[in-house]
């Protein structure tokens, strides 16, 4: 009976077969072309994804150092699934990584592309398939900052100093790019300032021709430095030399002191240079001991630079070529006018009851005097332009009299004569003091004539 039953049940599932399995496929195939239809599968392009690189400790603690090559450490990313999945995948879901533990003898990882949202109903293709590296022995160096300015203060302002809070930078890197390194700049730009400035700037790499070293792979332990510009006021001021001792005797200094250069432009606060008119120069260099012709010396002058001031130009050094100009004494002889000559007395000084006179003024037309110097300065002396004078106040202090009384005194002469020429001797005149004869006043003259009447 059972077999039977079986027999039936078996004859009607394989009866007309090939028919039932033809509808089966149908039926399956209409299925998928429906789903297709209401959920078709899409492409979509995500662009410039980075690739991140796992494990790379693995090269790093073999003292070595990676770079990427051909910019493959970014790949665009073309991702395959259905409609209705992409409605929840963005580029921020997208993730590719290159492990350095499946690192080649060719030197490339493999890129594995993943998602953090349906990743197992998407499938991925990248347009390259492996991360190109290039792996070199890590080099470390260090090197001082070489801190400059672009650009031209105010007018009338220099840059007075740079000052960084850091001098030194430390880096690494592979050993070919480190070799390469020349030096290591922050550029301050100055233009139009004139005051100081205070800021940071970007630390950039440079090789012997001067073109910027850009590679990721060289490490910085700072990237920027801070930086203290003083920007300072300028002046143009004279040079003026002073010369220690004197020549030979019978010769002189004759102040034709020429300098190369005669001026020089100086830096400083305008608080400071408001107080420098000049620069006075005396040094060993200007000696002229014994010397019985001019000479030339090289000054440095810096040294006598005021406090606070510098030299405009950072690239000069001070040095100054300086001539002395030397000449024989010449001697000549002038015969001054006598009314040139007085006895001077301070306001309020000078004795209402005693006459005073210089006797030598008194008795001749003319006083002769000898002066010395160069020839050029001699000559510009006149003798109608030359005074005399007695300073009675300092001959009284020098007495140490309380007063002047009548009496004949002996005064030395001083005279307005340039600095550039000298008297061969000193000069003094006779000072004669005397009493004023007082007239007999017209009360004494009445009284006078009184006393005669009454005699008679």
């Amino acid at each position: 009976m059972k077999s039977s039953i079986l027999k039936k049940a078996v004859g009607m599932i394989t009866n007309n077969i090939g028919l039932k399995l033809l509808a089966v496929v149908i039926s399956c195939g209409l299925w998928f072309m429906v789903d297709s239809i209401t959920d078709p599968v899409e492409k979509k392009v995500f662009n410039n994804i980075p690739v991140e690189i796992i494990n790379a400790d693995l090269i790093t603690n073999e003292g070595k150092v990676y770079e990427v090559l051909d910019g493959t450490d970014t790949v665009n990313v073309t991702a395959i699934g259905k409609s209705s999945v992409f409605d929840y995948v963005t580029r921020d879901d997208l993730k590719a990584v290159a492990d350095m533990s499946e690192l080649t003898f060719m030197n490339t990882v493999g890129i594995r592309v993943s998602s953090t949202r349906n990743n197992s109903e998407l499938e991925f293709r990248t347009n390259i398939d492996n991360v190109k590296l290039a792996i070199e022995k890590m080099d470390r160096d260090q090197k001082v900052i070489n801190v400059s300015t672009t650009g031209e203060p105010a007018s009338g302002y220099v840059v007075g100093g740079i000052t960084p809070s850091q001098n030194v930078v430390r880096y690494s890197g592979p050993e070919s790019l480190i070799n390469q390194i020349d030096h290591i700049e922050a550029v301050i730009n100055i233009n139009g300032y004139s005051s100081d400035i205070n800021t940071t700037a970007d630390l950039k790499i440079y090789d012997a021709a001067g073109n910027e070293i850009r590679n990721n792979s060289i490490k910085l332990n700072i990237t920027t430095v801070d930086v203290a510009v003083s920007i300072l006021a300028t002046k143009i001021v004279p040079l003026s030399f002073v010369v220690p001792d004197e020549p030979a005797s019978g010769y002189v200094v004759n102040g034709e002191m020429v300098s190369v250069p005669e001026t020089v432009v100086i830096a400083g606060r305008s608080s400071v240079l408001d107080g420098v008119s000049r620069i006075v120069v005396s040094d060993p260099a200007l000696s002229v001991e014994d010397l019985t012709e001019s000479k030339t010396a090289i000054v440095n002058i810096k040294k006598y630079l005021p406090t606070g001031v510098q030299f405009a130009d950072s690239s000069f050094n001070g040095n100054v070529s300086v001539t002395v100009g030397i000449e024989q004494l010449v001697t000549k002889e002038l015969k001054v006018p006598s009314r040139n000559f007085a006895a001077g007395f301070a306001a309020g000084n000078k004795p209402e009851n005693l006459n005073v006179t210089l006797k030598e003024a008194k008795e001749q037309e003319n006083y002769t005097i000898r002066i010395s110097g160069t020839r050029a300065a001699v000559d510009a002396v006149m003798e109608e332009s030359v005074i005399g004078v007695v300073d009675m106040d300092s001959l009284l202090q020098k007495l140490e009299l309380p007063e002047w009384s009548a009496g004949v005194y002996q005064g030395e002469l001083t005279f307005n004569l340039p600095d550039t020429v000298t008297l061969e001797k000193p000069y003094q005149m006779t000072v004669v003091l005397e009493e004023i004869e007082q007239e007999p006043s017209e009360e004494m003259n009445n009284n006078d004539i009184s006393t005669n009447n009454n005699n008679e």
